[in-house]
């Protein structure tokens, strides 16, 4: 049988290889090796060739955190920062919630005189839109009385305006006598000190 890689008879060769040195031999062999190396090799190349499926990247998320732990400055300053924002929601909404449930009574000649933001027992006093310092609802001399859109001269004269001689804070209770809702006790007004004026409140007739 003949070698597949030659055209000499399997004889022919055997009778080569007898009269080979060893030198010849090893070099020969080396030969044979060299060449199987480069064919293993070219397959590897040729296999390296096929396309791979890449996996699709994930984005990152708040890469800006990244770039942020470069600057542990700028790091800090914005943690105290929104801290510091937090702080001031969480303020205000807690001091919203207290004020909503807070029922304030007036110092004056008797303690009857009280006001708050919220009133469950009358709905409209809900509805009314909020006013910085100025209560929702008054009860006043056995009354309740609501605060309405209407506003009056913030003075108290001693005639058109009276002192009624309740105050909460800053704020005075004052008896109006130059209307017939105000002589009739239908309508106080309420005034903040040092306002230009005051806040027209009636006596509600829903509650």
């Amino acid at each position: 049988m003949a070698d597949p890689r030659s055209d000499v008879p399997e004889g022919s060769l055997e009778r080569e290889r007898e009269r080979m040195s060893i030198a010849e031999r090893a070099a020969r062999r080396d030969r044979i090796v060299g060449d199987r190396d480069r064919y293993s090799s070219l397959v590897r190349v040729l296999r390296a060739g096929r396309e791979i499926q890449l996996q699709p990247r994930r984005r990152r998320r708040l890469a800006f955190l990244d770039d942020l732990a470069w600057h542990p400055i700028a790091t800090r300053l914005t943690i105290v920062v929104a801290v510091i924002v937090l702080a001031a929601i969480g303020a205000k909404l807690g001091g919203d919630w207290v004020r909503e449930r807070t029922v304030s009574t007036w110092t004056g000649p008797t303690a009857t005189v009280t006001s708050g933001q919220r009133l469950d027992s009358c709905p409209d006093v809900n509805a009314i839109a909020q006013v910085e310092t100025y209560p929702n609802w008054l009860r006043y001399d056995g009354r309740l009385y609501l605060r309405t859109d209407t506003v009056r001269p913030g003075l108290i004269d001693g005639v058109s305006y009276v002192d009624s001689g309740y105050r909460l804070d800053h704020l005075f209770l004052v008896l109006l006598e130059n209307t017939p809702d105000g002589r009739a006790r239908q309508e106080v007004m309420v005034w903040s000190d040092g306002a230009m004026a005051g806040y027209a409140y009636h006596v509600a007739t829903g509650c």
